[in-house]
């Protein structure tokens, strides 16, 4: 892989832990990487600066975004900047990011391909790396094409995700920018991007995951989101089956 072809983002707070961890597992890759400082937003240091469409915040969230929610846009916004400018890809980790070592593999093939996209998903937040091939089984991609040993397509639902780690192109950088002139959401609503033009793909296997079990969210504190409704575990092996089926159809 010629590394030159992509460069590589961390997005840090500089908690020692984290960063101690992503540059161990980014090191080990031989991967030449930018720690890229997180935004601490407050509304009195930026005063009017920052446009935020609240009614399509409250729409799509229920609620308003937290400060720590609008630092993670705009830091994530400080990063699609950089790739714009560049003539580069961006790789773009969150430093409590776990990185699966066949990432490097899988860039060689995006690399050698003719795929069209603007986004990558190269993990999912809050989920489980332990369960992984339960997750990928209950997660296949739909209209995926193989890229050697690796699937690239879209989820059967799409939801706010995470951003833990992807692949923009300085083309896709561009649209995200353009997209977030106002803040119209949570940093990781990518399918809200998808409705603004975007082109924005996942990974299989996940290749990032988030080590929330030793590394505490930042932005969980402040959150009060409503929970999830649980499924019943037999009807999401059931989903599962049929997704699987169709996926392989597809």
């Amino acid at each position: 892989m010629r590394k030159e072809s992509f460069d590589f983002y961390v997005l840090t707070m500089r908690t020692p832990e984290r960063v101690e961890s992503i540059e161990r597992q980014l090191s080990n890759m031989s991967i030449d990487y930018k720690l890229i400082d997180a935004v601490r937003y407050s509304k009195e240091t930026f005063n009017d600066s920052v446009f935020i469409d609240k009614k399509i915040v409250f729409g799509r969230n229920g609620r308003a975004l937290t400060n720590g929610e609008v630092g993670c846009f705009l830091s994530h916004k400080k990063i699609w900047e950089q790739v714009f400018l560049s003539c580069n890809a961006g790789v773009v980790f969150e430093d409590d990011a776990i990185v699966d070592k066949r990432l490097v593999g899988f860039l060689a093939q995006l690399e050698c391909s003719k795929l069209d996209y603007d986004v990558i998903l190269l993990g999912h937040s809050k989920k489980d790396h332990r369960s992984r091939k339960l997750y990928h089984f209950l997660e296949p991609l739909k209209n995926h094409i193989k890229l050697g040993d690796y699937s690239v397509g879209r989820g059967f639902k799409t939801w706010p995700s995470g951003a833990v780690g992807y692949v923009v192109t300085p083309q896709g950088a561009e649209k995200l920018l353009n997209s977030s002139i106002e803040i119209k959401s949570v940093l990781d609503d990518w399918p809200l991007f998808e409705q603004q033009g975007a082109i924005v793909k996942e990974v299989r296997p996940l290749l990032v995951w988030e080590d929330f079990i030793n590394m505490k969210s930042s932005l969980e504190n402040d959150r009060k989101t409503p929970a999830r409704k649980k499924i019943f575990f037999l009807a999401r092996i059931l989903r599962g089956l049929v997704r699987n089926a169709i996926s392989k159809l597809g």
